[in-house]
Formats: C-alpha cells, sequence, structure tokens
C-alpha cells in the first residue's frame, strides 16, 4: 500500500501528506478496498496532523529610475498577488535594499512553486521599470531553532552597539584613572612627619 508511493514522492511521507490534503487521484491508484482507503485516511488524520512550514527567500530590489520606491512597490504587490488565500506571501523590508520574502504552507512542493512565482514575478515587475534584482537566498524551508536573516542582522547590530558602548565605558573609565589628581609623594610624607 505504502511502496507505490514511493515511485511517485521522493517520500511516502509526502504522498500521505497529500492524501491527508484531499489528493482523490493518488488514493484512487492505490489497489486496495474501499474501506482500507477510508480507514487510511482516518488514521492520517488522527495521526499525521501537518506541521506548517515556514519557506523564506531573501533579495535585493533597487530602481534609481525616476518611478524609484514606487517601482519597488508595485514590483512586491505584484508578487503577493501570487499567493493563494490558502497560502498567502508576504514581503518584509529588512533594510533597503534588502527584502525577505515568507510564506507558511503544509504543502512543501506547493510552497516552493508559489515562492518562486512570486519571485519571479517581482523580478519582471522591477526589471520593467529599470530597476536591480539580485537573489541573495535561494527559497529554503526555516526550521525552529533557525533564525532568519532579518534576525540575525537584528542580532549583529545590537552586539555591534553593545561592544561601542563597551568601548566608550573602557575610554571613560581611563579618563578617570589618568585625572588629575595629587600625587602621593613618599619623600614630601616624610618630610612633613618629621617637622612634626
Amino acid at each position: 500500500m505504502i511502496w507505490p508511493l514511493y515511485k511517485t514522492h521522493e517520500h511516502a511521507l509526502d504522498g500521505l501528506k497529500e492524501i491527508l490534503d484531499g489528493n482523490e487521484e493518488l488514493l484512487a491508484k492505490m489497489k486496495v478496498a474501499q474501506n482500507l482507503k477510508d480507514e487510511l485516511k482516518k488514521i492520517l488524520k488522527e495521526k499525521l496532523v501537518p506541521k506548517p512550514l515556514k519557506i523564506r527567500a531573501d533579495f535585493k530590489l533597487t530602481c534609481y529610475s525616476f518611478e524609484g520606491i514606487e517601482a519597488i512597490k508595485e514590483a512586491l504587490i505584484a508578487g503577493e498577488k501570487k499567493g493563494t488565500e490558502k497560502i498567502p506571501i508576504k514581503f518584509t523590508i529588512i533594510g533597503s535594499p534588502l527584502y525577505e520574502c515568507c510564506l507558511t504552507t503544509i504543502n512543501k512542493k506547493e510552497g516552493f512553486e508559489l515562492m518562486n512565482q512570486a519571485l519571479e514575478e517581482v523580478k519582471k515587475t522591477i526589471k520593467a521599470k529599470n530597476g536591480g534584482y539580485i537573489l541573495e537566498t535561494n527559497p529554503m524551508i526555516v526550521g525552529e531553532g533557525e533564525k532568519t536573516l532579518s534576525e540575525q542582522l537584528i542580532e549583529a547590530r545590537e552586539r555591534e552597539r553593545l561592544n561601542e558602548e563597551d568601548e566608550n565605558n573602557e575610554e571613560e573609565e581611563q579618563e578617570g584613572i589618568n585625572a588629575n589628581l595629587p600625587t602621593f609623594d613618599a619623600n614630601e610624607f616624610e618630610i612633613r612627619k618629621s617637622k612634626k
């Protein structure tokens, strides 16, 4: 029952997820009794709760023509329109000219296809306005423990700020140490002591 799924999918689990999503054609190809198919669907609904995947890609967008920011907005809106009601696509600015494209889906294959279509639409739209497009990181699945590029940049900036504060504090401490305080001269102390 499961082995035929390996002929059409990278892993049988991907095929089972498609059945859970309602792919009746795949289920019809299985040569088993209808009651077993019904039981399989029931078990999949109980045991194989789909876990949403977050897919993201980072890219640079520039446009130095007269339209400038309006051309960039138009390109991002065109990319967002490639999303569906089930799988919306969101664009976020990390720091000009760096942008992030994200989507969350249960179906990995469909998610990557939509992401690539959206990025291609952004590229096509910005190039039509004499702008520039550079893909920084290919679409990839972001794990729970993995940080996005935007989170990494924010942390790097925070580390830089803390390092600068530490350097400034060290300079202030050194200035305080070198302050014009009266110096202690042991000979002078002995002379004063002997005069008393």
